[in-house]
């Protein structure tokens, strides 16, 4: 009894002094390139991320429609193309049709600006996301804004024509494709996807 103590005792003493030998706990600025990145998102970057398992995740709801995927895919590339074009004609009445990020897609809902969600259904599972994914989801359901989950990263950056993973994008303009667009909010309407 006494023996097993004293271990203890010596594992709790080495503890104190490995402790004291790192002296306090300071945390690393980050960089990316020569500009520090603010504690806030240097935070986000430093948590340990859960490897994503590439299945839907359990937030994600799939529409039981084969058509949703199509429409999607031709209205975001449409949507895309326009902004695009706005962009290099330098026409600054054009309205953005299209924002990319949780945080975009958060403030365009809070503006009533966001008309459709796409989001991935895969998106990684860590503190800071998980927190605005479901804000963004909350949001969505108080101002009946549809969210759809049919596609992954991977296929939701080529669906609006980047070689990149994007986790979520907000439809705030339809003009150019609301034949797509009314399809698509009819069918929210009957598969309830708010």
């Amino acid at each position: 009894d006494d023996k097993g103590q004293a271990t203890s005792m010596e594992d709790i003493q080495v503890i104190e002094t490995a402790e004291e030998e790192k002296g306090p706990s300071t945390v690393q600025p980050m960089y990316s390139g020569d500009k520090l990145i603010p504690e806030r998102f240097a935070d986000c970057k430093r948590a340990p991320k859960i490897p994503n398992a590439g299945t839907p995740r359990k937030y994600a709801s799939l529409v039981n429609d084969e058509t949703v995927k199509p429409l999607l895919v031709e209205m975001l590339g449409e949507l895309m193309r326009l902004q695009k074009r706005a962009i290099e004609e330098k026409n600054t009445k054009a309205k953005r049709r299209l924002v990319m990020g949780l945080r975009e897609v958060a403030r365009g809902i809070r503006a009533h600006k966001t008309k459709i969600v796409v989001m991935a259904n895969n998106l990684d599972q860590y503190g800071a996301i998980d927190e605005k994914l479901q804000e963004i989801i909350d949001l969505a359901r108080e101002e009946s804004v549809p969210i759809f989950y049919e596609f992954n990263k991977r296929g939701l950056g080529k669906a609006i024509g980047k070689n990149i993973k994007i986790g979520v994008v907000g439809v705030q303009n339809a003009e150019g494709a609301h034949q797509q667009f009314k399809k698509l909010l009819s069918l929210a309407n009957t598969h309830n996807v708010y």
